[in-house]
């Protein structure tokens, strides 16, 4: 009996022992399992932080990358509303010596000055870009609608002024002709040439008039004067545009006396004679253009003797 009471507690004993064994086993894989979720969770949490930072750092470029491109695009607009804005100056500024030009040649032939009306302003604006002032989108295309009706107001004038100062015998004083010069003589013709510096066949698009270094240069005829400046290979270089789409240059001066925009008249002295530019010496390169294109001066030249001519 006391053999069977001892088996069965010795039985209790191992299921005891087999239980707490099962028991800790238990709690060690629970306990390893909840660490594992818990690892996991805690991987997962910091992926996703670092997976979040990439994105906000990645949207943050993208948005950096468009501002600077549309920074770039505003950048070249204004630009090209600068140059545009030049453009229409440009214009305006050419409008202006067309009325001055109108203007003067109205007093010379006596005409009604209410008939041929260049006394209305053109609408300008200040320089595009000063003291950071530009002028709008809108502004801008306004003076491009009103340029066109200006400039074909003043172009009906200036044709019919040109009829009137015809019928008026008043022609001769706006047409070039004679020379530019009062003494010295002709060193080179119009036409094909072999180029005295580079030594190669050269079209000369005008002629040249030798004389000495200071002599004063003439107007051939009343004009406005449309560039008084610096030319590559002509030196200093004056422009006189005249009646009929007529154009005078005289290059190579040592001296120009006359400013972009004057009036000036036949026989007024506009430069100094010199060797300016690409030279052999003092001398007067002397051009007629029709509608931009150089023609033969000697139709004009030899159209008046001058006051005096030096032919040594």
């Amino acid at each position: 009996m006391n053999r069977i009471r001892l088996q069965q507690t010795g039985c209790w004993k191992d299921s005891m022992v087999q239980g707490t064994i099962f028991g800790v086993i238990a709690a060690v894989v629970i306990a390893a399992a909840a660490a594992g979720i818990g690892f996991r969770y805690g991987q997962m949490s910091v992926l996703s932080e670092s997976l979040s930072a990439r994105f906000v750092t990645a949207l943050k470029a993208i948005f950096e990358e468009d501002r600077k491109i549309l920074e770039e695009a505003d950048r070249k607009f204004q630009v090209q509303m600068d140059v545009f804005a030049g453009r229409v100056g440009e214009i305006q500024a050419e409008l202006l010596r067309l009325n001055a030009l109108g203007g003067r040649l109205v007093e010379m032939a006596g005409l009604s000055a209410a008939e041929f009306d260049f006394e209305n302003p053109v609408p300008i604006g200040g320089p595009v870009g000063m003291r950071g002032v530009r002028e709008t989108e809108a502004e801008l295309t306004e003076k491009i609608i009103k340029l066109p009706e200006l400039i074909d107001d003043r172009k009906r004038k200036l044709e019919q002024l040109e009829q009137a100062i015809m019928e008026k015998g008043l022609r001769k004083q706006a047409m070039p002709s004679g020379w530019p010069v009062r003494s010295g003589y002709i060193s080179s013709g119009f036409g094909n040439r072999m180029h005295p510096i580079l030594r190669k066949p050269h079209f000369h698009a005008g002629v040249d008039f030798a004389g000495k270094s200071g002599a004063p240069i003439f107007a051939s005829a009343d004009g406005v004067v449309i560039y008084s400046g610096q030319q590559s290979g002509y030196g200093n270089v004056v422009e006189i545009r005249h009646m009929d789409g007529l154009v005078t240059c005289y290059a190579h001066n040592q001296a120009n006396l006359v400013a972009q925009g004057d009036l000036v008249k036949k026989g007024q002295v506009i430069a100094r004679l010199g060797s300016s530019g690409r030279s052999t010496g003092p001398h007067v390169h002397f051009e007629v253009r029709k509608n931009g294109k150089p023609i033969n001066p000697m139709a004009y030249i030899e159209s008046a003797a001058p006051h005096k001519r030096n032919d040594g």
